[in-house]
This record gives structure tokens, C-alpha cells and sequence, in this order.
């Protein structure tokens, strides 16, 4: 276990959990990285356009920021896996795994519903029956899909290479993921540069309506240092890195000693902090508190409030929806969150493959999703 990084496991999965605590307290939105990064495609118009979801313009903006000024300025290298290539039991994803691994993420996540941050981090510190579920089942089938993909294992001749094929970054690529990061930082901009609503004097309604319109200019703050926590929370646990997840979910590590459980830390660190937050959110701590609060402390009484999921439903798209995400997270040990870090200093396979089969899967999974709504 020579992988093993407790310190920075245990300190960046905090940052990730005080990352959910913080869009919680101040703005009453919950973190779900492929929810957000799936709605700019799903439903463009919408996160682009509509007032109540600029919120996630500025997470995004902020994360990708984040991440280009860490290693820029901190570690250039922090993103760079060592273990791939370097040590023979860490496997090298193929471009095939990539777009396999991909695809299954996006459709999973769309049918269960959420993964590692939203049920993982956010939903266990609630206690919800339902995430416990999903986590398990995304657990279980990671575990069994990376131990699968491993040396001599039956899929490892087409979803695993050779170190002769490890993409790294080019100057053609990081000036992609650069692209990237002006163009939404160049959305956001104007959010933050936009007069806010003044105080209404009229109907009621209309106090309400303007409320309102003052509530979403107030997200975009706690959004953007939210994006920004979340970033650093991933990069110095290491969970950015593949070959650590790999070396937590291949269980034949056991065998050889090369076992990682930095991992365990990481969610032990986030679930701690992210549930101290809940406890101050009525109807979702341990215990009363008589100060709990009924609104997120950013917005206004009026209109706003907490948007924490309440379906108890433990049903078929959940279990399913999730362990094809798990498939998806052994085979290419990424999730959503890892996977915008990575394109951002321009990972070639995760840039050209692993995204754009995320964006189809995602989509065909909400199709299908819709789709057994409507014959219910």
C-alpha cells in the first residue's frame, strides 16, 4: 500500500465535504457534479438563460479557474499520475475504456440519479435510505469492473493498454481545456457585472417575484467559492487521478500488497463535514436545534429556501442507474468531478472520449428515464 495518503485523503476530502456544506448553508442548492455539467447539455437553454440557474455558471467558472491556477502557480504536476506506467499493477486505460467508461458514467448518473459527490458526499450525510442504496450498488459494481479490468483478468485486453499509450497533455490540449475555462468564465463574468434587482414597492407579488430575482444574483457567491473549494478538495486528495481510484476498487490489490484506501478517507472526511452541515438545516439534523435554519443563510425569508431531495423511492432506476455509473467509474476511474479537472489542463482521452460519450449517455439515459415515466 505504498499509494496510501492519508494526510492529504483525510484534507481534501474535508475541502470537498465543506465545498457541499458551503452551496447548502448559503444558497440551499445541493453538490452534484453530473447534474450540474450534464444540465449545460441536457438542457442549455435553461442553465444558460433562466436567472434561478446562473448559480451553476459560476461553480463551473470557478472550478475550472481553480484548477488552471493550481497548477499554474502551485504544482504543475498535480494532476500527473506517477503510477501509470511507472507501477505494472496500476492499469493504463485504453481509448476504447475511455469512451466505454464514458458513456456508462453519463447513463448512470442520469438514471440513478446522481454519483461519488451527490449520493456519495451529499446524500449519506442526510441520511437518505436512497443514496445508501446507490452507493452501494456503485460501489459494488466499481469494485467488480476494475477488478475485472485488471492484469489477466477478461477485460483488460480491450479496455486496458500499455504504458507505450498514455496520453499526457499537449500544448494543443491545454490551450482546449484553456478554451474551456475562458468561455465559461466569460459567461459568468456578466452574471457577477449585472446591477442587482433594487427593493420592490409594489403588489405582493411583485416583492415576491423581485425576492426572488435578488436570491438568484445572491447564489452566484457562495456558487463560485463552493466551485473553487471543490476543485482543491479533489486535486490534493488525489481523487483526480485515476491509478487512486483504480487502487481502492481493484480488490486484487489484497493479493499484492498494492491495495489503496486513500479513498475510504477522502468520503470519511467529506461525509463528516458535509453532515456537521446538515445539523443546521431544520428537518435534517440528529437532533433539534432551535436555531436550525428555515433558509440558506445568503438569501432572502421570503423566497428562499432549501432544495434538498425528499424521494424516499428506492426503486429499479436507482439500483440500475447506479451500478452501470459504478461499471463506468472501475472501468475508467473517473467521475464527473475528476473528469472536468482533467480536461481542463487537456488529458487528450478525457477531452475527445471520455466527455463526448458522457454527453451521449447522459442524454440516451434521460431519453430512457423519461421514457418508463410516462408508462407508469
Amino acid at each position: 500500500m505504498s499509494a496510501f495518503t492519508p494526510v492529504s485523503g483525510l484534507l481534501g476530502g474535508s475541502l470537498i465535504g465543506l465545498s457541499a456544506a458551503t452551496l447548502l448553508l448559503f444558497s440551499g442548492d445541493i453538490l452534484g457534479a453530473s447534474g450540474i455539467v450534464s444540465s449545460f447539455v441536457l438542457t442549455p437553454r435553461k442553465t444558460l438563460t433562466e436567472s434561478s440557474q446562473q448559480w451553476k455558471l459560476s461553480f463551473m467558472a470557478a472550478f475550472l479557474l481553480s484548477v488552471k491556477a493550481y497548477v499554474t502557480y502551485i504544482d504543475g504536476d498535480a494532476l500527473v499520475d506517477a503510477s501509470l506506467g511507472a507501477d505494472p499493477k496500476i492499469s493504463i486505460v485504453s481509448p476504447l475504456g475511455y469512451i466505454v467508461s464514458g458513456f456508462l458514467v453519463g447513463f448512470g448518473t442520469r438514471m440513478g440519479n446522481g454519483c461519488t459527490s451527490g449520493h456519495g458526499i451529499c446524500g449519506l450525510a442526510r441520511l437518505s435510505k436512497r443514496s445508501l442504496v446507490a452507493v452501494c450498488s456503485f460501489m459494488a459494481s466499481g469494485i467488480l469492473s476494475a477488478t475485472a479490468c485488471s492484469p489477466s483478468c477478461p477485460l483488460s485486453p480491450y479496455l486496458r493498454s500499455t504504458p507505450d499509450d498514455v496520453a499526457l497533455p499537449t500544448a494543443a490540449t491545454a490551450f482546449v481545456g484553456s478554451v474551456l475555462t475562458s468561455i465559461f468564465c466569460g459567461m459568468a463574468i456578466p452574471r457577477f457585472m449585472q446591477e442587482a434587482p433594487k427593493p420592490a414597492y409594489g403588489s405582493d407579488a411583485d416583492k415576491i417575484k423581485n425576492d426572488a430575482a435578488i436570491n438568484d444574483t445572491r447564489k452566484l457567491g457562495p456558487a463560485f467559492a463552493s466551485g473553487s473549494i471543490f476543485a482543491l478538495g479533489l486535486i490534493i486528495s488525489g481523487m483526480v487521478k485515476s491509478g487512486k481510484i483504480y487502487g481502492f476498487l481493484n480488490f486484487k490489490g489484497f493479493a499484492d500488497r498494492s491495495w489503496d484506501g486513500t479513498l475510504m478517507l477522502v468520503m470519511g472526511g467529506g461525509l463528516v463535514v458535509s453532515m456537521a452541515s446538515y445539523q443546521f438545516v431544520k428537518g435534517f439534523g440528529l437532533v433539534d436545534i432551535s436555531r436550525a435554519l428555515t433558509c440558506p443563510l445568503a438569501l432572502k425569508k421570503s423566497t428562499g429556501k432549501f432544495s434538498v431531495p425528499t424521494n424516499t423511492i428506492i426503486d429499479a432506476n436507482l439500483v440500475f442507474g447506479s451500478a452501470i455509473f459504478g461499471f463506468g467509474w472501475g472501468i475508467g476511474g473517473l467521475c464527473p468531478g475528476p473528469a472536468i479537472a482533467n480536461a481542463t489542463v487537456g488529458y487528450p482521452h478525457v477531452l475527445f472520449r471520455w466527455w463526448p460519450a458522457f454527453f451521449v449517455g447522459s442524454f440516451l439515459g434521460q431519453k430512457l428515464k423519461d421514457l418508463i415515466a410516462k408508462k407508469k
